[in-house]
Parts: structure tokens; C-alpha cells; sequence
């Protein structure tokens, strides 16, 4: 799910992303902190940790969108690196430091808690085939063809009136909501997260997915 939601980005849109960790991150602590200071239900927060995702995208990706090529992806290290050594310094005293937020919940649904590797196994292939079907629909919209356009000519694409600033922007705000939830999932299913768990390598582990 992580590789289709950086494949928008870089599949797409052509954007040089190697921060995406970073946005995966957000949405996972984002769920620890939330299910364990207030006891939510780790699927009900699945909305917010997106829009957290999203949200903290759209703020560090405005001022470096027109970047090209491997001068983004310099920027988006960055990005993944300040991330993880803000969470080891335990930001805002929430994020536990070094050691991470223990003792998330279990996701239920209708009632019946997730907990066998099994259990899990299917309810990430529900959202698996939820991401397939939503993004294939997403590709063939007038919004997945101005990203194609973009990636292929960025110069015949403003051209042709794309505004390029724009998409550019949705696209890595979309794809890091994407990630914010996928993150939340996560939390759920190790019960345990730690910054170590989103660093510079993890982001070149999905990005691998995406290239391969």
C-alpha cells in the first residue's frame, strides 16, 4: 500500500521522493498518541491520521515543489531525517524519545479484535484492494492524466494550461495522506513504534517497491 501511495508521487507525477517515511510516520504516531492518551479506536483515527499526513505534507512540500529531479530528492531526505530525530528528541514531550509509544491497541472491527498474523493478513488485503481499485479509478480521471502529463513534459503541460504548481502539490499531499493511513495500520499491528521504524532507509525500501 505504501508502494502505490509513493507511485502516485513518483510513478505519476515523475516527483523524486525519497522522504515518504516521513509522512508514514506522522500518521502512525499521530494514531499512538491519539489511542493512547485518549483510548480512540486505533481504525476510527484512520481519517485523521491522513489528513495529519496530508496536512503536514502540503507544509513542507509547498516551498520546495518546484525542485526537479535529484535536488528534490536531496530536500525530501531531509525531510524523513529532521522527522526521525525530532521524534528521538521527543517532541512536544509526546513522542516518548528513543523508546517510542508503547501499548496501542489492537484494531476491532464490528466489535472483534484483530489479532492473529492471520487476522491481519486480511484485513491489509481489504485495504490493499480498497488502494487498487480507488487509485486505478484515480489514474484514469482527469487528475491522473495531468500528473502523466506532467511526468512526461512539465514545459507542454503548463502549456497546455496545467497548472503544474498545483498538481504537483495534491499529488504529494494525496500520496502522503495515503501513507498517514497506512502508518496507523501499522501502529495497530506492532502495538509499539519507535522512530527507527521511519527512517532514511525505510523510504528507500518503499521507494524500491515503486521502482521495481
Amino acid at each position: 500500500i505504501l508502494g502505490l501511495s509513493l507511485n502516485l508521487i513518483v510513478g505519476h507525477a515523475g516527483l523524486f521522493n525519497l522522504g515518504h517515511a516521513a509522512f508514514y510516520a506522522v500518521g502512525a504516531y499521530t494514531a499512538a498518541i491519539l489511542n493512547t492518551t485518549f483510548h480512540i479506536p486505533v481504525l476510527w483515527l484512520l481519517p485523521l491520521c491522513g489528513l495529519t499526513a496530508a496536512a503536514f505534507a502540503a507544509l513542507v512540500a509547498r516551498p520546495i515543489i518546484h525542485l526537479r529531479g535529484d535536488y528534490l530528492g536531496i530536500v525530501t531526505i531531509g525531510i524523513v531525517e529532521i522527522v526521525r530525530i525530532a521524534l528521538i528528541n521527543n517532541i512536544f514531550g509526546i513522542t516518548g524519545g528513543a523508546n517510542g509509544i508503547f501499548g496501542i491497541s489492537r484494531p476491532t472491527v464490528f466489535g472483534f479484535a484483530i489479532r492473529s498474523p492471520f487476522q491481519f493478513f486480511y484485513l491489509i488485503w481489504f485495504f490493499l484492494c480498497i488502494t487498487i481499485i480507488l487509485f486505478n479509478f484515480l489514474e484514469h480521471s482527469r487528475f491522473g492524466r495531468a500528473l502523466n502529463y506532467l511526468r512526461e513534459d512539465e514545459v507542454a503541460a503548463e502549456g497546455n494550461g496545467i497548472n503544474t504548481a498545483h498538481y504537483k502539490l495534491a499529488a504529494f499531499v494525496l500520496g502522503a495522506a495515503w501513507a498517514g493511513m497506512v502508518g496507523n495500520i501499522y501502529a495497530a499491528k506492532m502495538t509499539i513504534i519507535s522512530p527507527e521504524s521511519f527512517s532514511f532507509w525505510e523510504s528507500v525500501l518503499i521507494f524500491t517497491v515503486v521502482i521495481l
